[in-house]
């Protein structure tokens, strides 16, 4: 046997392994008003359990900018049961672990660990969400980080690429506020205030539970009830976030002493988890092959063009690059834009290009922690967990005709963002 054929086959099993994986039966129950999805993983020992809360940015005033994210960072360094020396102690030797994150649309706590250690794991993951101790110490060093963190921002281009496209693109729309905080708001954060919103974090209906690993459904009804069995359950309504709708293209340039300039091109895009947005995760691997292969191969006008579909209940597509003339690169990555809505890709082209997607689809989704954020995701979209499980075959659906369609249907008014000095910029060039 070849190494070559080795190599092949080596994939194919992990590729097999990841589609039995992604098999396994989901189920789902309630308690107190949480719901908790439950998949069972019985090929490895490690249990993901995540706690979501709904609602992200749409909770925030812009004064509350960041609130949530330092109050869930707060949150895990120490509570009534486990002063921080005890819960630093108790992680390590499990070699558990423990983390929180923020984005837009929810925020989440999750824990990792092995089935042997999952029951006294959880206790302090339970723990950590019911009882924290917002001690003044750890506030400080929490904002101080993540003051740091948004002020490396400003020097970091692409960073700060990101930063001016949400502002432009999202005007006027709770993804206008920054989820990281700002350096006034984390500011003025004081532990009373990260008591008084954890409290109202704290009710069933806000809450989700996901938890994907080698545990039983009846071990797991236990636990939850235990833990959250008797916090209130609230009246809390998710606030889906608009959708944007841009009536003509725009440019801002923001002007930065750099040796090249960082651009990017926004458009409005569906949401994922919809016909439209199972057509356009396939449109935008198409769009960044094809800028890749006439921008840096053909032209070697960038080294890094990209075309990309954000993941966002409120979304947009976009087309990025790097560029030293960047009048000259985006009319060629406008082109390719063009030729989407002009001519219908071939068959094989489609063919190979969902093959590969779903290649990347499923080795991305190997970890069971991928695929709680995977089912999670479906669910607080109001798309249902159950969506999740048809994603192959959805993508599978998608036809030439439906990328074209997508294409001429979204793929316009772009919402145009330069950092940089470029000394010379023809304006009408990005008019698209």
């Amino acid at each position: 046997m070849t190494q070559r054929t080795k190599l092949l086959l080596l994939i194919l099993f992990g590729l097999l392994f990841s589609i039995s994986l992604i098999a396994q039966e989901v189920q789902s129950f309630e308690v107190n008003g949480l719901k908790v999805i439950f998949k069972p993983n019985p090929s490895n020992d490690i249990v993901s359990a995540n706690m979501y809360f709904k609602g992200g940015v749409t909770n925030l005033t812009e004064k509350q900018a960041g609130l949530e994210a330092i109050t869930l960072d707060v949150s895990s360094k120490a509570t009534k049961n486990y002063p921080k020396d005890k819960l630093n102690a108790a992680l390590e030797r499990m070699n558990s672990q423990i983390n929180s994150s923020s984005n837009d649309d929810y925020s989440s706590l999750s824990l990792l660990c092995v089935k042997q250690n999952f029951d006294e794991s959880w206790k302090i993951f339970a723990d950590i969400i019911l009882n924290p101790l917002f001690n003044e110490e750890d506030l400080n060093l929490e904002r101080d980080q993540l003051i740091s963190a948004v002020k490396q921002v400003n020097d970091n281009p692409d960073a700060l690429l990101q930063k001016e496209v949400s502002h432009e693109f999202y005007v006027d729309h709770p993804y206008s506020i920054e989820v990281n905080g700002t350096e006034a708001t984390l500011s003025s954060f004081t532990t009373d205030d990260l008591k008084a919103y954890h409290s109202g974090m704290l009710e069933t209906s806000r809450m989700l539970l996901v938890v994907v690993g080698n545990t039983t459904l009846s071990e797991l009804k236990s636990m939850v009830n235990d833990a959250f069995g008797s916090i209130k359950k609230g009246s809390y309504v998710v606030k889906m976030p608009p959708e944007v709708e841009t009536s003509e293209p725009s440019l801002k340039v923001v002007y930065r002493e750099l040796p090249t300039n960082y651009i990017q091109g926004t458009y409005s895009a569906p949401e994922r988890g919809t016909d439209e947005g199972y057509t356009m995760l396939i449109a935008s691997s198409i769009l960044r092959d094809r800028v890749f292969e006439e921008v840096r191969t053909k032209r070697s006008l960038s080294y890094a063009p990209a075309a990309f579909y954000r993941s966002s209940f409120s979304n947009y597509g976009a087309i990025y690059v790097t560029a030293v003339n960047p009048d000259t690169t985006i009319k060629v990555m406008i082109n390719e834009l063009q030729k989407m809505k002009d001519k219908p890709i071939s068959r094989k082209e489609l063919t190979n290009k969902i093959r590969q997607f779903l290649t990347g689809y499923y080795m991305g989704n190997e970890t069971n922690q991928s695929q709680a954020n995977g089912l999670a995701f479906y669910e607080l979209a109001g798309i249902g967990y159950k969506q999740a499980a048809k994603f192959i075959a959805n993508v599978n659906k998608v036809t030439a005709a439906d990328i074209q369609n997508a294409a001429q249907k979204y793929m316009k008014n772009l919402q145009f963002v330069l950092i940089g000095n470029p000394k010379e910029l023809e304006v009408s060039s990005f008019m698209y």
